[in-house]
Parts: structure tokens; sequence; C-alpha cells
């Protein structure tokens, strides 16, 4: 009872504290204008803050209380500091299989030296100075640069983050606190699961949880799948659960600011997560790195593709529901008014940019378009509004540049956006002479064993003057 009761106390006051915080630009604005910031009503917000700070303290009491007289709690605490003392294995496994505890001053179990996030490839994260610039048409908006780039990192830092990665809210997090006790119980019991914290080069926690399927006796368990989840996705109820039930061994993990993971979720942070968990499968879990599939949802695709760049041996990459660029989808969040000054802020400080780092990628992917997804489309509904579109022909027009170009590429985006049976007729239409096309292929597959991008891959003129291949179903058919 005390225990719950604390606890809902102190929910109150920590959702309290950040709705001020989210809102302070407004009623920091509206007081002034009303006249409340005098030195009166100073000397009241103190004793309000007296009152809740001595508030506070009781409840802290009694919370302390109410686990000392309970024996489960007692037992718990005894064999919490009887692991840390002597921190094996095989101790942290059984107490994390009996017992659901905050992470936060759990010791890591592996660790990426802090120099090393000095030495990561910065691919993808630097500031563009030319993309920046080139919003900048006018004088005035030149001159204002800077006050414009320092408003833009009070944006970010006061609500933009948060609207991007909106699983990093605290009261998401306490909606979601049963479903995810739930499902890290799941993992645990049913799967065996094996729960570990690494700490990132910039000194975050990471909590991730490993199913190791190796000694199972199927094929799939000695391929390591990776999860990378979406803006409001946890292992414990995300990703995990296609891989394992196809009998994977699989590695989730919880971003920066989700879950029991420190921190704060952002494109740097990102990076430097995913090459922690990357570092940690193949040093202690021991799966090489042609074992090893990323498969990601949603805004969870930036750190994939940043891992098939940096990683260029993987087994593969499973893209679900990803994006091109975040900046589109951005720019419809906020009033068009705003367009320059969101696009700016982006691309200073939240530049997800997936369709750059796939063109560096020399490996096979697997785009899995969701064709009725509102979240990566800029108009609800519309298919040839999905962003996935853009991805595909990106990548496409990188990789095969005789292929797809100024010529092909509305047949293509046609195709992209027509429904089955529509495909089917342009399909045929264009590309009906399949065994020649078939063989033109494999001869070119032939002479050039090794895939290299972009391709010299010559189209095969057909009838019609129009170039096609049997690449060009298989492309665009996997996006649906």
């Amino acid at each position: 009872m005390a225990e719950s009761l604390s606890d809902g106390v102190f929910l109150a006051l920590k959702v309290t504290i950040s709705v001020l915080k989210y809102t302070a630009p407004f009623w920091l604005t509206y007081c002034y204008r009303k006249g409340f910031l005098t030195l009166d009503n100073t000397y009241i917000t103190f004793r309000l803050l007296g009152c809740i700070a001595i508030l506070s303290a009781y409840f802290v009491l009694l919370r302390g209380m109410g686990r000392f007289i309970n024996p489960a709690y007692v037992l718990f605490i005894e064999e919490y500091f009887k692991t840390k003392k002597n921190p094996i294995q095989q101790l942290k496994q059984a107490l994390f299989s009996k017992y659901d505890f905050s992470l936060l001053n759990w010791m890591p179990d592996y660790t990426i030296e802090s120099k090393a996030v000095r030495s990561l490839p910065k691919i993808s994260i630097e500031k563009e100075d030319r993309a920046v610039l080139a919003t900048e048409q006018t004088l005035l908006e030149r001159l204002f640069h800077y006050p414009s780039l320092l408003l833009g990192y009070v944006c970010v830092r006061s609500f933009g983050s948060s609207m991007m990665f909106p699983g990093s809210l605290r009261i998401l997090k306490h909606m979601m606190e049963r479903p995810l006790l739930e499902g890290r119980e799941k993992l645990i019991t049913l799967f065996n699961g094996k729960r570990y914290l690494i700490r990132t080069a910039d000194g975050n926690n990471l909590d991730t949880m490993f199913v190791d399927r190796r000694q199972s006796g199927g094929t799939n368990g000695n391929l390591l799948v990776i999860t990378c989840e979406g803006n409001a996705g946890f292992y414990e109820v995300g990703c995990m659960q296609t891989p394992l039930e196809a009998g994977y061994s699989v590695l989730g993990w919880n971003r920066p600011g989700f879950g029991e993971s420190s921190g704060s979720p952002g494109p740097v942070t990102e990076i430097n997560s995913i090459d922690a968990v990357m570092k940690y499968a193949i040093n202690e879990l021991h799966f090489p790195v042609e074992d090893i599939i990323v498969f990601a949802w949603s805004i969870g695709g930036y750190a994939a593709c940043w891992t098939s760049v940096i990683y260029q041996d993987i087994r593969g990459l499973v893209l679900d529901a990803v994006f091109d660029d975040v900046l589109p989808l951005a720019q419809r969040a906020m009033p068009e008014m705003l367009s320059t000054f969101v696009e700016k802020t982006v691309r200073c400080y939240l530049d997800l940019n997936n369709a750059k780092l796939v063109k560096m990628y020399n490996g096979s992917f697997y785009l899995i378009r969701r064709t009725r997804d509102e979240i990566i489309s800029t108009i609800p509904g519309v298919i040839d509004s999905n962003r996935g579109n853009e991805l595909i022909i990106e990548v496409l027009k990188y990789r095969y540049p005789f292929l797809y170009n100024d010529e092909t590429l509305p047949l293509l985006r046609r195709y992209i956006g027509s429904l089955d049976t529509q495909k089917i007729l342009l399909y045929d239409q264009y590309c009906g002479n399949e065994a020649e096309l078939n063989s033109t292929i494999e001869d070119y597959k032939r002479k050039n064993s090794v895939a290299s991008y972009p391709s010299q891959f010559e189209p095969y003129r057909i009838s019609d003057d129009t170039h096609c291949s049997n690449a060009y179903h298989k492309a665009c058919s996997n996006q649906s």
C-alpha cells in the first residue's frame, strides 16, 4: 500500500514537472503579460516549492518504511547487494529471472571506451553547412543565421526531440510500464532470454535482451537478428517477436531514453548505441559479422542503415516502414510558414537521411513498404506520398543508373503507386519477354561476380523503345 501510494505521488510530480518544462515558453509569456512575475509572487512560489519538497520527503520515508517491513523486498535487497559484490553472469541472470528492478544503479556487462566516440566514422551526422546555407536565400535570413540555429536548438531540446522520439516521454513510459514488464517476463521465462546492460562510448546505458538459439538444432539459430525499434517502440513489445517466431537468435535493445536505457535519443546517440550493440554481438556473443542480420522498423532504420555502411559484411538488412529522409515528415507536422526554419533545424540537429546511407551499402537489403502507413506518408492514405517509395527510387537510381534514368523513372513511379492488378498489366506490357531478360541478367552476373555500385549493367532494349528488366519487377514488387 505504501509503495503504490508513494509511486502514484512521485509519478504525479514527474508528470507535472514534465508538462511545466515543455510548456514553459507559453506559461512564462502569459505570466509576464499578466504581471504575475513580481517579488511577492516569487516568495509564494518558493513557499509552494518548500511544501512540495516536504511532501516528497514524507512519501520517501513512507516508501522506505514500507519496504523495510516487507519480507519479499528485504530478500530482494539481500540478493541484489550480494550480486553487486560478486557480479558474475550466473548470479546476474538468476536475479533477473526472479525480480524486475530499475537498472539506474546497475553495473554494465560491457563497456565501450569513451575515446571510441571520437573515432566513429562521421557518416550522416555532421552538420551540412551547404544544406543549411541553401535555406538562406535573403540577406535577412543570413544575418539571422546563428540566432535561428540557437532558436532551433532550444526547440529541439524543449519539444522537437520528444516529437521525433515520443517513446522517451515520461508519461508514455508510465503507460507502457505494465506491457514492458510482461514483455520482459515472457522473453526471460518462455525464450530463456538474457538481460544485459551495455555502456556506450558516450556514456549511456542500454537495456538489452538476448535470446540464444544456437543450440536449438535449427539452421536459423546460428544467425543473429539485431532489432532496431521505432520512435515509440521497445524491444519488450516490438520487432523481436518476428525473428523469434522464425527460430533466429535475437538481440533487442532500447535506445537512450527508452525503457530502462539512460540518456536522450538523437542521431549521434543512436549511432553510438548501435555501434556498441554490434561490438557486443561480435566480441562477447561471438557472432561473426557475416551471420548478423539487422532488422529495423520505422525510425530505427537510421541506426540500421548506418550499421550497414560501417559493417558492410553483415548477412542482410531488413527495413520495415522506413523513410528516405525525415525532413519531409517533419515539415508535414509543422505549419507551412515554418518550413525553412524546420529544414535548417532538422539538418543541423535531427538529420536522419536513410537514403544517403543505404546508397553507401553494397550488400543486399529487403524493403517492406507499409502501403497504408500514415506515419511515413506526407499525405495520409495516398500511396504516392509514402516516403518508402522515395527510398527505393533513390537507391535504384544510384545502383543502376543506366536502368533507372529520366526516361524510365516516370514508369517506375507509376508502377510503385499502382494496385496489384495494375502492376500485372504494366509488367506484361513492358516486360513481356521474361526469358530473354533473365538471360541478359544472368550473363551480366557471370561477368561481374562481385557486386559493385553504381552498376554498369546496360538495360535490355525492347519494343516500344522502353528500357526494362526482370530486376525492375523484383525491386518494385518487394515494396508492397
